[in-house]
């Protein structure tokens, strides 16, 4: 296990991906205060933001123009890291990777008359920028980005007299990499065109795209992933190995949910969004309960100075003093509560979901990721989810309680015998 994550942590590609998706975080979570501004459950506010003003309006195109085109957005930055990384030019590379994904893109949308086509306008497709455009953006970012870096190492530069400005020599030096670049996509575009899938967007969706997708985007799927982040966890492998693997997924479902909502259709992944704020209460493994348990009916001295200097970074998701101090990590007794608090808050989110108290959820509305979870609960989703997040904090405080108390009368007794010795 070690050496695939230390593989999976070392991978340039990966780590373009992650850099590329992290870099768009600035965007997500700085739109996330209008979104709450426009959704405060007040009917005077409402009222007033839907009848007297434009202001719903305006807020609503500012998070279409953000939060569902995220694959226009990515296609720069992991192609960006990738160059960097790779000792190019960052700007350069992301650029270039752009301007392939919107080549490759359809750049007319058709017209539709009662159901039937009747023509074609010039535009671009909003889901092709958005999440039916994440695997290729992607995908089209780390090939653009390594052909890029691959043709700039065979001394294809345009070389310019030395009078030149460093700034016009660098602009420059790439025009024959980047028409070597070009005339390779435009032949994949014209190929693509020639089978059955018509485009490389519809070749990536039904094939690489509807395959990954079918596999990972079920909740289920999502309880299996985040047991396993714990599972390794717990062996000293850092979730961040398998959570960069299944990113896309995550990205893909939320942008997904975010394009239907504020279309004013069904949220289609309600349920995954559900269960995914149930995973990580505290940090990876779901400590938030037992850091609550530990301060309520801790005897030894050990778990009860652990559980106060605990518990305020468990309330905003930190939970490397668990993990460390009690300790959780390689420790045997707590193998069990570790990887199955994600099954439990999975399972109990999941009824909880299907007695509507996701209903009013609201996948705009991002929030970081040491926001205590009720409080992101209650902003995404109303009370009712508030209280689903509490009740699946209490049912993994429960998973967690007769491991905790014999670590606690395990350490109580070896503090007596120290203590006797003494």
């Amino acid at each position: 296990m070690l050496k695939v994550a230390q593989w999976i942590s070392e991978n340039k590609y990966i780590q373009s991906l992650i850099g590329g998706l992290m870099a768009i975080m600035p965007i997500t979570l700085g739109v996330a205060a209008v979104a709450v501004l426009i959704n405060l459950p007040m009917d005077g506010w409402q009222y007033f933001l839907r009848y007297t003003t434009d202001i719903r309006y305006h807020a609503q195109e500012m998070l279409e123009a953000t939060q569902t085109i995220t694959a226009l957005y990515i296609s720069f930055t992991i192609a960006y890291t990738f160059t960097k990384n790779e000792g190019e030019n960052g700007v350069t590379g992301g650029i270039m990777a752009l301007a392939s994904f919107l080549i490759l893109m359809p750049q007319t949308i058709p017209v539709l008359v009662d159901g039937e086509v009747v023509g074609a306008a010039a535009g671009l497709a909003r889901n092709l920028l958005g999440s039916q455009g994440i695997f290729v953006a992607m995908i089209n970012a780390l090939l653009i980005a390594k052909f890029y870096t691959w043709l700039m190492t065979k001394n294809l530069k345009m070389k310019l007299p030395e009078g030149v400005p460093p700034m016009v020599a660098e602009s420059l030096s790439p025009t024959f990499v980047a028409m070597i670049m070009f005339s390779v996509i435009f032949a994949v575009r014209v190929l693509v065109a020639m089978t059955e899938f018509g485009t490389v967007f519809a070749m990536v969706h039904e094939t690489v795209g509807g395959v990954v997708m079918g596999f990972g985007g079920s909740p289920w799927a999502a309880i299996g992933v985040f047991s396993l982040m714990a599972f390794g966890w717990f062996f000293g492998i850092h979730p961040s190995a398998i959570m960069s693997v299944y990113m896309p997924v995550m990205m893909t479902n939320g942008i997904e949910n975010q394009e239907a909502f504020l279309a004013g259709l069904p949220i289609p992944n309600m349920h995954f969004s559900a269960v995914m704020g149930s995973f990580s209460i505290g940090g990876s493994g779901a400590t938030l309960g037992l850091s609550l348990i530990m301060i309520a009916l801790a005897k030894s001295a050990h778990m009860k100075a652990i559980g106060r200097v605990a518990i305020t970074p468990g309330l905003f998701n930190i939970n490397e003093p668990f993990l460390f101090g009690i300790p959780l990590m390689l420790n045997p007794l707590f193998i069990i509560p570790m990887v199955g608090a994600p099954v439990v808050g999975g399972l109990v989110a999941t009824v909880f979901y299907h007695m509507g108290f996701y209903n009013n959820m609201n996948p705009t509305i991002a929030m970081p990721w040491v926001m205590p979870a009720p409080i992101t609960a209650f902003f995404v989703g109303g009370w009712l989810q508030m209280i689903a997040v509490l009740v699946v904090i209490v049912a993994q405080a429960a998973l967690y309680l007769p491991f905790f108390l014999l670590a606690d009368k395990k350490a109580l007794k070896i503090e007596k015998e120290t203590t006797a010795k003494a």
